[in-house]
């Protein structure tokens, strides 16, 4: 059975799954190179089934993440649209959303995707919605081992809702409590609080979760507290206490954080949402007494949270989603179908559990000359067999080098193919890597990759933690690798590295023989307010308009010295 998953909406995408295996998954922006983007994923739709190797007429379900969309002004729309209405930022009740939820999805537009889906022929097959969290809850729990989880999803909005607790047992996830988005600790506190500090909500909040350790949170906590709590007579929700949702908070904002420095606002805010996580599993454990925990959603990759959530005594086990945010939800939405799809057809459904998730587009050496020749870059690069010991052997000279191999990573996290490495013992990187190519605000930290071998010598309570979402403190060894850690509080947020990813393994290990450090600083491929980068030309393209010292590309080696 092969499903089809499309997000059209924030951060869009495709995937692609085959009797409960991702075979592949695109995110859009990865393809037309604008971050985030939002709409139909036309490029994504067919690339998916290009990188399978799959005939799109082999498809048995098409399943399409949320009930209802308003992606776009209806006048900009380029055709007629039937709409119902636009949800009033007032009307925040549960009767609400659950009407939401039910009936929304006859008025959601479907034109643009309806054409896509005749120019590949597949216009008569079955169209299956997925509501937005139920999305996110399937990327959790469908990808684990445990046939038995609390499952818990949390972002700003989707559908209505912000917040779900449910069990997952066997092939069913139940849900048992939900909070609407007007409740979200996520929109109403961290969104909103990142737009109070001038930075962009539902992009930049990985910045305040950066900033907040340079502040104390004791100068402000009192007034952020009064913005949103844990619900005191329903303890798996949450409950908005500012009285107000979306603009409207601001002016309140304005009035009960004035005079704040951005530090101390940034670490009460970080504080409280650790608090209220905690809180938040605490409860559904107690309610439930199951001890083994998934999550997903926008809030998962807080993983200063998850750390948090991972210490619990009460959690035997944590997994956290690696792409968590909508991103991940075209994978959510084809799992959650097949396994309803299996279940109406009395089929049991398979389960695999998730390992590497390189299921993006890959480039052939003479795929990459031509866009090379294209360029007219021919003579600035070298052609060379083992580029990956090359590169390790450069950055081990102190040279930064971008690495462009292999299948792209699904999520927002570069694990190694398109990443820029560098030694992390030097400290002067940091500069360079801020200034002259990432561009980024001076506070935000830099991730790690780790040698598997090597974890326990530099993280404490160290556990196989691939895709960069879980945070880790570090051994007294973080002098060997201070440039890829937080300088205030000493946390990590690596990505052990194994035998998913032989090459990107080589290019450690060489960089280990040559210093006896068994891991490399490791930065997203892309410039700032760019996506990751997907596409050999865009890669040239970054390289000419950047500081890096080197790119290797499949097996071509760039210099630009």
């Amino acid at each position: 059975m092969i499903v089809l998953g499309i997000n059209d909406g924030h951060n869009a995408g495709a995937a692609l799954v085959k009797d409960g295996r991702v075979l592949a998954a695109v995110q859009e922006e990865r393809l037309c190179n604008e971050k985030n983007f939002s709409g139909v994923p036309r490029l994504s739709i067919k690339e998916v089934f290009r990188i399978a190797g799959v005939d799109p007429h082999e498809t048995s379900v098409i399943s399409v993440v949320s009930l209802n969309r308003t992606y776009a002004p209806l006048k900009e729309m380029p055709f007629k649209v039937k709409a119902f209405f636009r949800i009033s930022p007032f009307v925040h009740s549960h009767s609400f959303s659950r009407l939401y939820v039910r009936f929304l999805h006859k008025y959601r537009p479907m034109q643009e995707l309806y054409r896509i889906f005749s120019e590949m022929g597949i216009e008569g097959k079955e169209v299956s919605f997925v509501e937005h969290q139920d999305a996110h809850a399937a990327c959790a729990f469908y990808s684990i081992k445990k046939k038995r989880a609390l499952v818990f999803t949390s972002d700003g909005a989707g559908d209505g809702l912000s917040t779900t607790v449910s069990i997952g047992e066997g092939s069913r996830i139940r849900r048992i409590a939900s909070s609407t988005y007007y409740d979200s600790p996520s929109n109403v506190m961290y969104s909103e609080i990142t737009r109070f500090l001038g930075m962009k909500p539902w992009e930049h909040e990985y910045k305040l979760m950066g900033l907040a350790p340079y502040g104390r949170s004791k100068y402000c906590i009192n007034e952020v507290r009064k913005i949103v709590r844990i619900n005191p007579k329903k303890p798996l929700e949450f409950q908005n206490t500012i009285g107000a949702c979306g603009a409207y908070i601001q002016p309140k904002l304005m009035r009960t954080l004035a005079g704040q420095r951005f530090d101390n606002i940034a670490a009460a805010c970080q504080s409280h949402f650790e608090f209220l996580m905690k809180k938040w599993v605490r409860n559904a454990v107690k309610h439930t007494g199951i001890h083994d925990v998934a999550f997903a959603g926008g809030s998962a990759l807080n993983v200063k949270a998850n750390k948090v959530i991972r210490e619990m005594p009460e959690v035997d086990s944590a997994f956290f989603y690696p792409a968590a945010d909508d991103g991940g939800t075209p994978v959510g939405a084809a799992l959650y179908s097949y396994n309803r799809f299996c279940e109406a057809n009395g089929v049991k459904p398979k389960r695999e559990e998730i390992k590497d998730i390189y299921y993006g587009m890959e480039f052939s050496d003479d795929e990459i000359k031509d866009e090379i020749k294209k360029a007219g870059w021919g003579r600035n690069a070298e052609y060379i067999e083992n580029i990956d010991e090359e590169s390790g052997e450069l950055a081990a000279k102190g040279k930064i080098v971008a690495r462009f191999a292999g299948r792209v990573e699904w999520g927002p996290r570069a694990l190694g193919n398109r990443s820029i490495v560098a030694d992390p013992r030097d400290m002067k990187v940091i500069g360079k890597l801020n200034f002259a190519i990432k561009q980024r605000d001076f506070w935000m930290p830099f991730a790690l990759s780790i040698l598997e071998r090597r974890m326990g010598d530099y993280l404490k309570d160290a556990k196989f933690s691939p895709y960069m979402i879980e945070a880790f403190d570090t051994t007294e060894k973080h002098e060997e690798v201070s440039a890829g850690i937080h300088p205030f509080d000493k946390t990590a947020r690596p990505q052990i590295v194994n035998e998913w990813n032989p090459g990107y393994k080589k290019l450690i290990e060489t960089f280990e023989a040559k210093t006896g450090v068994g891991a490399v600083l490791n930065t997203s491929f892309n410039l700032h307010g760019f996506p990751l980068i997907g596409t050999p030309d865009v890669a040239l393209d970054t390289l000419k308009n950047s500081g890096l010292d080197y790119l290797a590309i499949g097996n071509w080696m760039f210099s630009k010295k």
